[in-house]
């Protein structure tokens, strides 16, 4: 569309949008700009953001969204500005039906002789010897096309500022760069259409600053296509942020100038933390939370999770869901699948079996005992039914008869003279009744919580499950994944702490047969439990070192690749 021009020398009619409007009213489904950026840099990029809607922040996203923060609060509206004899248009937005882009120039520059050129602004530094990079080029070509789509004469020439610099790098805009950008746009609609995403990187070294690996996890799908691969590690040992827990009896939560204050009964201030520390909050028996402190986690996507007085694990208040509809319906679709579904159960029970048969050697081994041997062999010979068993119920049978043969020896892997309080005749719950069986308990609801909250930020439904049945307000995956790292975070945790002698029986409320940890045992273990989570593993299939809270995201990881057919085999998580 070309429209008449108005004294300013803009189209009259022209799309042109100032910032703080709504792009998507325009976007339809136009390319933005941006993304073909991000295509020339990698095609599985463009793919995952544009076609998938998946995003994670990492340093350069934050910092190039806090450095464009800065030009954007100059922009006044998109009101023009003269600077000498320059006039700057900020934060303009341009769409094309024909071409199918849509896109912001951060700056539209007019020169004294009414020539306009786009000009893009970079957080880096300005390359060395050398022009800007292909992919910042076919973005400012493709702004480029954008002006003369809305009648304004096509430039000659377009700029890259780079803000870490302060200087300036001319893009000429060459008939062969027109034809490359042209090119990508054709592609990118291409790609856009299909289910299937593109190869991976040629150029491995661009995984390593990529926002996107710890979605893509190039190197990982490799080694589970059989490859040899030595995989680097892509997440991060640890999460950012911290866990507020708060388990006073009567405590309430209320906002104060950005901070969250915890208030005693008696209106004692016993804590406070700024929201931006926070990584997510759980509240254990009867904690009060203010509605603006609620409001407030929901805006900045802090789960809040809900844990019964005794311990148990009831529920989550969280932020709109994931934007990544596309791995739900993959779920969904998986768990309606009855072979599917299947499958993915036989990968949770055997993993746990190998765990509970690692953790029975880790502690029997040493008595050198002919009848434990026998033990360990009953679980292994129930592993080898288990990957051969052909139904569900025959699975679920499997994993009862190994978890019975487990928690049979249980109250051996406690100390002798840790035996008198931490007794341990079976495995009880609901409520527990023995402190070791408290431990448990309470160490199992926070792993829940661990793999609910997970399960959210990666983007699935905590509710979908494949093994564990699904019932109203049972998150069904959050259990099943959690069934990789029972052993070896929670029942570690509890084994370690008690024969450490870090419990006494002052720690536990017990009446009437029932066993709970107090306030003060429930901090002892909080401290035991999130020291572990930080504790780093040697991940059997990847062979590079994770903490165990990132371990567990990475399951997640994968086993959204699997469903989204990104691989075709789905592993478990198991120690050695």
């Amino acid at each position: 569309m070309v429209a008449q021009s108005n004294e300013d020398g803009f189209p009259s009619k022209a799309y042109v949008v100032v910032y703080g409007c709504n792009m998507n009213t325009l976007a339809n489904d136009y390319i933005p700009v941006s993304y073909l950026n991000a295509f020339v840099y990698c095609p599985r990029r463009f793919f995952l953001e544009y076609v998938r809607g998946m995003f994670e922040d990492n340093t350069h996203t934050v910092d190039g969204r806090s450095s464009h923060h800065v030009v954007d609060l100059r922009s006044k509206e998109g009101k023009p500005s003269r600077k000498e004899d320059v006039i700057h248009r900020r934060s303009v937005y341009f769409s094309s039906e024909t071409l199918g882009i849509i896109g912001k120039l951060d700056l539209l520059e007019e020169d004294d002789g009414g020539n306009k050129y786009p000009v893009e602004y970079k957080k880096g530094k300005k390359p060395k010897d050398r022009g800007p990079w292909l992919n910042d080029q076919v973005q400012v070509c493709a702004q480029a096309l954008l002006m003369q789509e809305n009648g304004l004469l096509l430039p000659d020439k377009g700029f890259v500022y780079y803000i870490g610099s302060k200087a300036r790098a001319e893009v000429p805009l060459t008939s062969d760069l027109i034809q490359e950008t042209r090119r990508v746009i054709a592609e990118c609609k291409m790609i856009s259409q299909s289910e299937e995403p593109p190869p991976l990187a040629e150029n491995r070294n661009k995984c390593v600053s990529c926002s996107l690996n710890a979605i893509c996890l190039p190197e990982e799908e490799e080694v589970l296509q059989g490859k040899k691969v030595n995989a680097r590690t892509i997440l991060p040992s640890t999460l950012d942020g911290d866990i507020l827990y708060v388990d006073t009896i009567g405590a309430y939560l209320n906002l104060s100038d950005g901070n969250i204050k915890i208030t005693a009964p008696g209106g004692e201030v016993i804590g406070e933390v700024r929201i931006e520390q926070l990584r997510e909050i759980v509240l254990t028996g009867p904690v009060q939370s203010t509605t603006q402190v609620t409001q407030t986690c929901l805006k900045n996507s802090i789960p809040i999770h809900y844990l019964s007085f005794g311990g148990m694990y009831l529920g989550v208040s969280s932020s709109f869901l994931h934007y990544h509809g596309l791995l739900r319906e993959s779920q969904w679709k998986a768990h309606f699948d009855t072979n599917v579904s299947f499958e993915l159960s036989k990968v949770v029970v055997i993993s746990k079996m190998v765990n509970m048969r690692t953790m029975m050697m880790r502690y029997l081994r040493e008595e050198n005992n002919s009848d434990d041997q026998v033990l360990f062999d009953k679980i292994k010979g129930l592993i080898k039914k288990a990957k051969s068993s052909e139904k569900l119920d025959s699975l679920r049978g499997f994993e009862g008869m190994a978890a019975k043969i487990y928690f049979s020896e249980f109250g051996r892997y406690v100390k002798p003279d840790r035996r008198l309080l931490f007794l341990f005749n079976d495995r009880n719950r609901r409520p527990p009744r023995d402190p070791t069986n408290a431990l448990l308990s309470f160490g199992y609801s926070l792993l829940a919580k661990d793999c609910t909250g997970t399960a959210l930020r990666v983007g699935f439904d905590p509710y979908c499950g494949f093994y564990h049945t699904m019932k109203y307000g049972r998150p069904s995956l959050s259990l099943d994944m959690m069934e990789f790292f029972r052993q070896p975070i929670v029942d570690s945790v509890v084994l370690s702490s008690i024969n450490n002698g870090v419990f006494k029986e002052k720690d536990f409320h017990q009446f009437q047969n029932v066993c709970y940890l107090n306030e003060k045992g429930r901090k002892k273990f909080l401290i035991q439990y999130q020291m572990r989570k930080k504790d780093l593993v040697t991940h059997p299939m990847f062979q590079y070192r994770l903490s165990y809270e990132r371990t567990i995201e990475l399951q997640f990881r994968l086993l959204g690749k699997y469903l989204l057919k990104e691989t075709d085999r789905y592993q478990g998580f198991y120690i050695r």
